[in-house]
């Protein structure tokens, strides 16, 4: 039911663009297919403060789930496309592409070619609820060479190259074309601890014609023990912008933590965190989810994200997940902060081998400096799904959202219904 709750962050991907890849996706196994109608009844569908309406969004999604065989070149996909239909016309009809596709082929020893393309709808502020009114396509396409130099049993450099184009599909947010550029010195000091310097270059020129270059450089480090892993990166990035005859520079701290560990064999808990100079063409809202980028500001921001977690099985087959989190956006060019931290809950309850039900809670506190305004977002949410068939799934859900904040037009209280089909091709 976790999956069906979030049915409006879906993810997906044209079918046709499997293709796109590489010559081994045509040999590999068949690709998995859904097909799914949902039908979500609101009574507030445009999460307004006064004259609220109700409405019935139909949606009709396709989903794919691919990836070749091993070989020189493999290719993998995940995602899918949805269009939504309005019964009162609230919002004209829409259609939402959601996931990603990578690919790489190995060209000699050493040496490979990589392509990765995501697209996603992202919020444009998260000063306003997540509607069709609020939401962009962004789609970010990369590829480049790699090559692995091996000096040595425990010392290698590994050389890359990469350009990067970001689109938004609506006219007014801002395009760039970037060239990336690094290089990594890893050392290996014992079989399961390595650590090495990394140095990078990244030149973006943007459609308002700003030029940015971004250079980056801090030491990397993996440690694997028996339950737990970490890895991350530290050390420091400047920012050089270029509009006309306006040229700025920014410094700062730059890093990065990924930590996992085993509780036992049915418990794991873990913590990511990031801190970086950039903007919003980066994919940095892509790689954390619960990351809102503002698209109505292009300047250079600080960004920075933490969040940890607990998944936890039971015997019984129930599951538990609970994540905390906090992110900030420090806009360097103006005295603009952005705060958002939260918490999330979930819970699965396996009444039968085909039933289950599932509740998520989750709250937010989003502050706002230039206007000295704090909202705070709830909402709670309790759904069945049941296994028809071996093809066919059934879900139901209701729930209810409600936001408060110190501007009155950001307020909204929202309760919906949500039921499902899905269909899956085996």
């Amino acid at each position: 039911m976790a999956e069906q709750m979030d049915f409006r962050l879906r993810k997906g991907l044209p079918t046709a663009i499997i293709l796109f890849c590489c010559p081994a996706a045509l040999s590999a196994a068949p690709p998995e297919i859904s097909l799914s109608y949902d039908a979500l009844y609101s009574d507030n569908i445009e999460n307004v403060a006064v004259e609220e309406a109700s409405d019935l969004e139909n949606r009709f999604s396709l989903g794919i789930n691919y990836q070749t065989d091993p070989g020189k070149c493999v290719a993998s996909v995940d995602g899918g496309i949805s269009h939504s239909i309005y019964s009162e016309n609230t919002f004209d009809p829409e259609t939402q592409v959601n996931g990603g596709l990578t690919g790489n082929c190995e060209l000699a020893r050493g040496l490979s070619w990589e392509v990765d393309n995501q697209i996603r709808e992202v919020t444009r502020t998260s000063r306003e609820a997540d509607t069709p009114e609020n939401r962009t396509r962004k789609n970010i396409f990369q590829t480049g060479p790699s090559y692995r130099w091996r000096l040595n049993p425990r010392d290698s450099v590994l050389f890359s190259a990469r350009y990067e184009n970001t689109e938004l599909s609506d006219p007014e947010d801002v395009d760039s074309n970037t060239v990336n550029g690094s290089v990594f010195w890893n050392h290996l000091f014992a079989p399961d601890f390595s650590a090495g310097l990394s140095a990078s270059v990244r030149d973006s020129e943007l459609d308002t014609t700003e030029e940015r270059r971004t250079r980056t450089l801090n030491i990397r480090f993996n440690k694997r023990w028996a339950t737990t892993t970490v890895s991350g990166s530290v050390g420091v990035s400047e920012v050089e912008t270029e509009l006309g005859s306006t040229r700025r520079e920014f410094d700062g701290f730059d890093g990065e933590l990924n930590l996992t560990r085993d509780l036992d064999s049915s418990a794991t808990v873990f913590l990511r965190a990031s801190r970086e100079l950039t903007d919003q063409t980066s994919d940095f809202d892509i790689r954390f989810d619960e990351f809102t980028f503002e698209l109505t500001d292009i300047s250079t921001q600080e960004v920075t994200t933490i969040e940890t977690g607990l998944n936890k099985s039971f015997s019984n087959g129930d599951r538990l997940t609970l994540t905390a989190f906090a992110n900030r956006s420090d806009f360097l060019e103006s005295v603009e902060r952005e705060d958002q931290s939260g918490l999330r809950a979930g819970y699965n309850r396996q009444i039968s081998p085909l039933l289950s039900a599932t509740g998520n809670a989750r709250y937010e506190y989003l502050t706002f400096e230039s206007d000295q305004s704090d909202d705070q977002i709830l909402g709670l949410d309790l759904g069945l799904n049941y296994r028809a068939s071996r093809t066919i799934d059934l879900a139901a859900g209701i729930g209810r959202t409600e936001r408060t904040s110190d501007i009155r037009s950001q307020e909204y209280e929202e309760n919906w219904v949500f039921l499902s089909i899905d269909y899956r091709f085996r």
